[in-house]
């Protein structure tokens, strides 16, 4: 992940500070909360409605290890409609091999987070858009926004990218 930073903060330019920030924050979604108990909670409506789940050319390759895989193709990106067709009740019948899409729900999503990229100059953190019904999003979100502002705290400016995931890492109220 370090690296990935460093890689990222070479190019001096907003969307790259972006994609740095999200992602850590999914790197929070998916490994520091109880992300099944979260998504059953709110029974998956990310699944049931939004823009189709783009599905990238090393998505398709790896989900075709496991599956038949019959998508519509735009442009040179496949699509899985909403609602998805792998969602079985609250849960994904394709975890362990889901779309990155659907890994970095929602902090990388166009449709969630599209009005965040447009706006983001660069500066600091993102003010990531998290929907109402995402209750795994929602803890993340305040998860990191309580760590962000004890580092604005202790250090007396925008904490850096690293600081922020050397900070989660370190966090002991988990």
């Amino acid at each position: 992940m370090r690296k990935t930073i460093q890689f990222l903060e070479s190019y001096d330019v907003p969307v790259a500070k972006f994609a740095i920030y999200s992602l850590i924050y999914q790197y929070a979604m998916n490994n520091i909360i109880n992300l099944k108990e979260e998504c059953e909670k709110c029974g998956g409506k990310c699944c049931k409605s939004g823009l189709p789940v783009p599905v990238y050319d090393f998505d398709y390759e790896e989900m075709t290890k496991h599956i038949r895989l019959k998508l519509e193709k735009k442009n040179s990106i496949y699509l899985i409609p909403r609602p998805c067709k792998y969602q079985k009740g609250w849960t994904c019948s394709i975890n362990s091999f889901k779309p990155y899409a659907c890994l970095s729900y929602p902090f990388a999503t166009e449709d969630e987070q599209i009005e965040v990229i447009k706006n983001y100059n660069g500066k600091g953190v993102p003010d990531f858009n998290v929907p109402d019904f995402c209750t795994a999003g929602k803890k993340v979100k305040a998860l990191m926004d309580s760590l962000i502002k004890n580092l604005r705290k202790e250090k007396g400016r925008e904490p850096k990218p690293e600081e922020v995931l050397i900070a989660l890492l370190n966090d002991k109220r988990r």
